[in-house]
Parts: C-alpha cells; structure tokens; sequence
C-alpha cells in the first residue's frame, strides 16, 4: 500500500523501469491513466524506448506499443509473428518499457508472449479499471499470470476539495457548502471523477436558479465516466419535475412484445 501518488510514481519508475512486470488497478477516475502519461514523459526523457497502448484487449495491442518503442524496426514486409520476434529481438538488445493502458482481457497468446519480455526484456506496467469486488475478484485471477498487482492511491478530501475549487474558477462558477459536500462524497477520493465533473457542469442543463443539481451531475459523472454513453445522459432543458422523461435501453422497450414471447417456465417435479 501506498501512503501517496508520489511514492507510487517514484516505485514504478524504478521497477518498471529495471524489467519488472507490474498490475496497477484502481476505480476510474482515479489518475492512473495520468499517472501512465507522466511515467511515458519521464521515461522518454530518460532516453529509455517506451510507448503507451490507449486501450489493451489483444496480443495485437502488445505488438503495436513494440512498434511504437521500436520505430527503427521494419515490421511492415513480414507477418506479424515474424514481426514480434523482430520487436522482441530489439528489446532484448535495448530494454523497453511498455505501458499497457485499460487492459481489459487477457488471452493466452498474450500471456505466453508476455513471458518471452521477462528476464528484463521489457518492464510492462498493466493498468486496469476495478470500480466493484467482482472486478477486484477476476483480476486477482488474471494477475496469477501476469505480474504483482498494486493499486492505486486514492487522493485526500482536501486534494480534491483544492481541485474543485480550482476547476469551479476556471469554468467562471461556484457551488454551495451542501452541493460542495455531495459533489467530494460522491468522488470517493478520484481526481479524475472531479475533472469530468466539473467539465459537465459547464452545461446549464446541470443549474437552475444559479446552483447546481449535484444527484443529476453526480448521476452524468458515474454513467460517462464508467460506460462513456452519452445518449443516457438527461438531455437540455431536464428539471426534477420531468423525472425519466428520456429515451433509455433500460426503458425504452416494447412492453407488450416481451410478455407476448415470454414462456412460461416449466413446473417443477417434486421431491
């Protein structure tokens, strides 16, 4: 565990940097995506080959962040397993460091080419979303194959309390002790749910009579933050009265279709 953001950058450096292979979990929002931007900036000043997958679901992932670390490296006239021994080569000669970014399944034609970057090949900083316990659960089972996991610090109340406050002035507006209170509670301890937050605000939709509807921005932050569906947001023009009064997946259905091919179950056999 560890006890500030600082003390984590400094860690990755060093580990990720000598060869290591680590998992770096935490719920969205919470500044691991900034973090892996800053490592990528460090170590490229470093004059260390490193390059960051946006997103990470397949071998082909791994492979375009060695091209990226590797430009030199011709991998355009061979196919793509010959590629990766080149890009493998390349490390082997020269460590790299790959920072693979919203990993979110891992196969076994990943693992089994993981395995080849050890040994200090390549130092691989894996960074996944875990929001629940179920997911905290599954990644415990995908890191056995992977690499040591370590998560992500959340910030102080009075971090984020600054960040808002900063935010507020920027976008020209500010919110009262009460909406202020809900706004931190709901954050619990992520920066980057603040950030998005504070960038919904800047649509009136979210205000009326000069103060916000902190559960209508609070609900908006969740939902973009976790799915990125924009069409589930409320729409301009939404007040309290109106309730649900938009189109939803979880809403907007043919009632009368579904019981219509809705079978009933088959009676249970007694004991």
């Amino acid at each position: 565990m560890y006890s500030s953001l600082r003390e984590l950058r400094a860690d990755l450096l060093e580990r990720v940097g000598h060869g290591q292979h680590l998992v770096l979990y935490g719920p969205r929002g919470s500044g691991k995506s900034t973090l892996v931007a800053q490592l990528h900036g460090r170590f490229l000043r470093a004059n260390v080959p490193c390059a960051v997958a946006q997103s990470t679901s397949g071998l082909a992932d791994i492979t375009g962040a060695l091209e990226a670390a590797f430009p030199e490296v011709n991998t355009q006239v061979v196919n793509r397993r010959n590629a990766r021994y080149r890009l493998w080569s390349a490390a082997d000669r020269r460590r790299c460091v790959l920072l693979l970014d919203h990993l979110s399944d891992v196969s076994t034609a990943m693992i089994g080419f993981l395995r080849r970057l050890r040994g200090g090949v390549a130092g691989v900083l894996f960074v996944v979303d875990v929001d629940v316990e179920r997911e905290r659960m599954r990644l415990r089972k995908r890191a056995r194959s992977l690499a040591l996991s370590v998560r992500m610090p959340l910030a102080s109340t009075d971090l984020l309390r600054g960040l808002l406050h900063a935010r507020c002035a920027e976008q020209g507006f500010s919110v009262q002790p009460e909406a202020e209170y809900q706004l931190l509670h709901t954050a619990q301890g992520r920066p980057g749910w603040i950030v998005l937050c504070t960038t919904l605000m800047a649509q009136s939709k979210y205000w009326h009579q000069g103060q916000p509807y902190p559960s209508l921005v609070c609900t908006d932050t969740e939902i973009t933050l976790r799915q990125g569906e924009l069409h589930l947001l409320a729409p301009d023009g939404w007040t309290p009265a109106s309730g649900r009064a938009w189109a939803s997946p979880l809403t907007d259905y043919d009632e009368e279709a579904f019981w219509k091919n809705t079978k009933p179950s088959a009676p249970r056999k007694p004991y």
